[in-house]
């Protein structure tokens, strides 16, 4: 769920580039073959209609009980038979490393962070993530 609502609020890429390889119809809206199409995964992920008043706010609980693929609503790594490659590998990572931290370690967010998000290919913060980590106490 934490994995799920950071990548919602902060995917890896804010634009998708697509091309339309033939002419499509969708509702009353005529797409031509060769139109170039620019997909905007982070203010779909940050939709109000979409995900409610709060879509701002991180609140891992949205994805409770709910198992979400890429797809219409969420789509972190883009969706259908172009999405990116190396998904499942990240999303093992991230949870291997979100693991061994949570095990090992109590963290929270130092007084100097500042939170300023950038898109430069991929989304990362400007600044960096400084986290004050303290270890827990041995278990026995």
């Amino acid at each position: 769920m934490i994995i799920n609502e950071s990548l919602r609020l902060y995917p890896p890429a804010t634009l998708l580039p697509r091309m339309a390889l033939e002419d499509i119809k969708l509702s009353d809206l005529h797409i031509p073959k060769g139109l170039s199409i620019w997909i905007p995964v982070i203010a779909i992920h940050h939709s109000e209609e979409l995900w409610g008043k709060d879509a701002n706010e991180f609140k891992p609980e949205r994805f409770a009980g709910k198992s979400f693929a890429p797809g219409r609503h969420f789509m972190p790594f883009a969706a259908g038979p172009r999405n990116c490659v190396g998904q499942s590998f990240a999303l093992m990572e991230a949870k291997i490393i979100l693991a061994m931290f949570i095990s090992r370690f109590s963290f929270s967010i130092s007084k100097n962070y500042r939170h300023a998000p950038v898109s430069v290919l991929t989304l990362k913060p400007k600044h960096g993530v400084q986290i004050i980590l303290k270890p827990l106490p041995a278990s026995q």
